[in-house]
């Protein structure tokens, strides 16, 4: 088994000049101030495919746990074939863990750095358009390889590359969600038949659960197409699932009540099956999808982060239609607001978002709008006085109001407060069950030093390798080692040439490249959905009410 480099910035470069001298396309990898990478000569490619699979969140603890019940049977038979070991991670926050894989760069250089990046109009999160350098896809494209990207995070808009790109926005009404741009009915299809499935979750979730829904939802399109495009001839395919990670947030007390002393049996017989099933649908997914991989497809399943328990965080899910309607100030018309017969409404779907965004039904601006301007002012006081009426059985406040620096498209702004919340509220003694529709506590959480997992097999991966020691840092050069390209001189990791054959090493010496250039075209993008986004990561955490 080979050893590791002690430099592996030097120890990469056993290519000679004469064999660089064979390879016209060389020359051309290093473009440092060049525009978005070009294509590059179709290559022809004999060995088997690589493929990346990435389980966001995916926690060993947890694995073994159900290995020991006897579940999860396509990752154990992966790990018995193969080779398995900690994953070290870094960061601590999703998107730029996996952009630091997807790159092989830290994230100063990369450019991703949180989950939010500043836009003209505030925080937006992150897309494609704010990574600075290239990631995988458009290295191997530069190489003449084709590529499958499925569900990256931060892969949206999709990039033009020698392949098919299904980006991490692809179950949200939004465009450039694929590329080529003529894939996008083949992806509705897979779609519409993704959303006629129940999401096998092993049972109900609360109502709503809309993170978890969309998360699953996800997760179905991109096994979808997975099974479909596998077997089509990609040198290279990556694809990402989402659930387990928001599963494990939101529902890890269950898994472990006793870190939890005020839940209850009830609630533990009642919740503590969605981690494993969203593990198992996962797993199922997984199989599916090996089954459809060309023989000998050299396979790595990796997570971005593990997962421990923490303290927990509430977050309350308040229907604000249905709060106005019961105080009066709401008339719908089939699913629109009536705004003749209205005189407030929300902005925001009515099961996201913590501030919640309230309009008048202004005459001369809404459609038939009820409130006078001149009544505006008076409409407005009736209103907060209102909510700042409704109280949770605690006597807290359910809402607090703000008529100043206010949101876009806000007349008034009315923030969830998460003290003592109850199901049942009260307003001028009346009690109201179906207005505060959830709570939940998120209690899962990870920093940059809950470390992943990593699983390898395949016909060029030699099995049972020692794999301690890898990191997120690491993945990007394997691939590309896996692939027989070489890493750039200023990656942050180096391949792990120790886990293939020995046989494959004998053909295949480690070279490098100075740098694979940069991204020139890097900005901040905006879409219609940041703000549905932007309510997925709050209730998950990872970004702070405004």
């Amino acid at each position: 088994m080979a050893s590791r480099p002690s430099n592996p910035r030097r120890g990469a470069r056993h290519l000679s000049l004469a064999l660089l001298a064979l390879l016209p396309w060389a020359c051309r990898w290093v473009r440092p101030d060049g525009p978005a990478l070009p294509s590059l000569p179709p290559r022809h490619r004999t060995r088997p495919p690589v493929v990346v699979v990435g389980i966001d969140g995916a926690e060993w603890t947890v694995i073994r746990r159900l290995w020991d019940e006897g579940r999860l049977p396509n990752l154990r038979r992966l790990a018995d074939a193969g080779t398995s070991a900690v994953l070290k991670t870094a960061y601590g926050a999703s998107p730029v863990i996996w952009t630091t894989i997807a790159t092989g760069r830290t994230p100063p250089e990369h450019g991703v750095t949180d989950f939010v990046v500043g836009g003209g109009n505030g925080m937006v999160p992150v897309s494609s358009a704010v990574r600075r350098v290239p990631a995988l896809w458009n290295m191997a494209s530069r190489a003449g390889l084709r590529t499958a990207v499925l569900g990256w995070w931060a892969s949206w808009p999709a990039e033009d590359i020698q392949g098919v790109v299904v980006t991490d926005r692809a179950h949200l009404a939004v465009d450039r969600i694929v590329h080529p741009a003529s894939y996008l009915p083949a992806l509705e299809r897979e779609r519409e038949q993704a959303r006629n499935e129940y999401p096998d979750l092993g049972g109900r979730l609360p109502s709503p659960d809309p993170w978890m829904e969309d998360g699953a939802f996800r997760d179905r399109i991109m096994a979808h197409e997975a099974r479909r495009l596998v077997g089509l001839g990609f040198d290279l395919f990556l694809v990402y699932f989402r659930t387990v990670d928001i599963a494990s947030h939101r529902y890890w007390k269950f898994l472990e009540p006793e870190k939890y002393p005020g839940t209850t049996p009830e609630d533990v017989a009642r919740w503590s099956h969605v981690i494993p099933a969203v593990y198992e649908a996962t797993d199922r997914a997984l199989g599916d999808f090996l089954s459809a991989c060309p023989a000998g497809s050299n396979v790595f399943v990796v997570s971005d982060h593990g997962f421990v328990s923490g303290p927990e965080q509430p977050f309350v899910i308040v229907n604000t239609e249905r709060l106005l309607e019961h105080l009066g100030f709401l008339v719908r018309k089939g699913d629109a607001v009536d705004f003749a017969r209205s005189v407030a409404y929300p902005v925001d779907s009515p099961n996201h978002a913590r501030l919640k965004r309230l309009r008048l039904s202004l005459a001369g601006r809404e459609p038939g709008g009820r409130v006078p301007p001149d009544q505006a002012r008076a409409e407005l006081d009736r209103l907060a006085q209102a909510l700042e009426g409704l109280t949770y059985e605690s006597g807290q406040p359910v809402l607090r109001i703000s008529r100043s620096q206010l949101p876009a498209q806000a007349d008034m702004a009315a923030e969830v407060s998460l003290e003592n919340p109850s199901l049942t509220v009260r307003a001028g003694g009346q009690a109201y069950q179906d207005v505060v529709m959830y709570i939940n506590r998120i209690s899962g959480t990870h920093d940059e030093h809950t470390n992943g997992i990593f699983i390898a097999r395949g016909s060029d991966l030699a099995p049972g390798a020692r794999a301690g020691g890898i990191s997120v840092l690491d993945l990007a050069p394997t691939v590309l080692y896996a692939l027989g390209l070489p890493p750039g001189e200023d990656f942050a990791g180096q391949a792990r040439t120790d886990l293939f054959t020995a046989e494959f090493r004998s053909h295949h010496p480690v070279w490098s490249v100075p740098s694979w250039g940069t991204m020139a075209s890097w900005r901040v993008e905006t879409s219609p959905v940041d703000a549905q986004l932007l309510d997925e990561l709050r209730a998950l955490g990872y970004v702070a009410s405004p």
